[in-house]
């Protein structure tokens, strides 16, 4: 859990105060774990539903309930026993407070259920981190129902809310990195007002220059966007070896496409540019001298100014 929470304050630029308030015991449920539904697959012929997800967190929180002040408490974070082979780890955040549940007159809207699946791919606070992303509003990055490696094809490497740590080099048989492109999206920051509407180069007049700062610094400006409807945009954002992104193999600029219509696993964010690998990474990042056009502009990074690059924006 201090990964987590290290990770998401970092990532708010110190607007977020996170704070787990552990409960140390293990509390006997009522069912065996595969009547849950979880697994989709229970003797009961149970399905993991809203529903059936809403009746388990209200279980797991009212057998707390005894030993736990639920007061003042935002979120909460349910944990199963590694044994439950069937649990896996999914968000709990209803769009309407009708439907969160209630306990000692505390309303819990947001809540996340971490299974075993969290244990299988050992990918320590990750995928705490990503649900909470969920809470928080964000959409899942990759794509569902298509086989392996298609889920990572949007944003591959980058950011969170993807198919969690995707190999080096954007391989589907490389070695793990969990620092690699790790950094929150600018996008995905400006929408939780962790990166402010000052930071954001909205560029609309042609040709543009823009200063880009690295994504993972606190001061600057962190993205440049260009409006293409009232729901669809083009943003770009500097990616250095700091922070989260320590272990990218090559700094640059990352280019990406944004689409508000778009559900989730669908691909509300597709990364733009080519790429050596089976997937989106560093290799797509955009270079000095290099010029990019997609949807009918071009982006060229004109310079690097320390860890800063200098881009021009105009119509293609």
């Amino acid at each position: 859990m201090p990964w987590a929470e290290a990770y998401l304050e970092a990532m708010s630029f110190g607007h977020l105060d996170l704070q787990f308030e552990p409960l140390h015991k293990w509390l006997r449920m009522s069912e065996m774990h595969g009547e849950y539904g979880f697994s989709g697959d229970s003797q009961s012929g149970a399905d993991f539903t809203f529903d059936s997800h809403r009746a388990y967190i209200q279980e797991a929180i009212a057998l707390a309930d005894p030993d736990f002040d639920f007061q003042g408490i935002d979120s909460v974070l349910i944990i199963a026993d590694p044994k439950a082979d069937s649990m896996h780890s999914p968000a709990f955040a209803p769009d309407d407070p009708y439907w969160g549940v209630t306990i000692d007159s505390q309303l819990i809207t947001s809540a996340v259920t971490r299974g075993a699946d969290w244990y299988r791919l050992g990918q320590g606070g990750w995928v705490v981190a990503h649900e909470m992303g969920h809470t928080l509003g964000l959409l899942d990055l990759y794509e569902f129902g298509t086989p392996f490696p298609l889920p990572h094809r949007f944003v591959g490497n980058f950011g969170i809310m993807g198919l969690l740590i995707p190999k080096v080099g954007g391989l589907a048989h490389g070695p793990e990195d969990p620092l690699r492109g790790s950094e929150m999206f600018a996008w995905h920051r400006w929408q939780l007002d962790w990166v402010q509407s000052t930071q954001v180069a909205c560029v609309t007049t042609f040709p543009g220059s823009v200063r880009l700062s690295p994504v993972a610094t606190k001061t600057g400006i962190k993205a440049a966007m260009v409006p293409l409807d009232g729901t669809n945009a083009i943003v770009v954002e500097n990616r250095q070896r700091i922070g989260y992104d320590l272990n990218i193999a090559t700094e640059g600029v990352l280019f990406y496409t944004v689409d508000t219509t778009m559900l989730t696993g669908t691909g509300a964010i597709v990364v733009q540019g080519s790429f050596s690998g089976d997937w989106p990474d560093s290799s797509v990042l955009l270079q000095p001298g290099e010029t990019l056009a997609v949807k009918g502009y071009e982006v060229s990074v004109i310079s690097a100014l320390g860890e800063d690059y200098l881009l021009e924006i105009n119509v293609s």
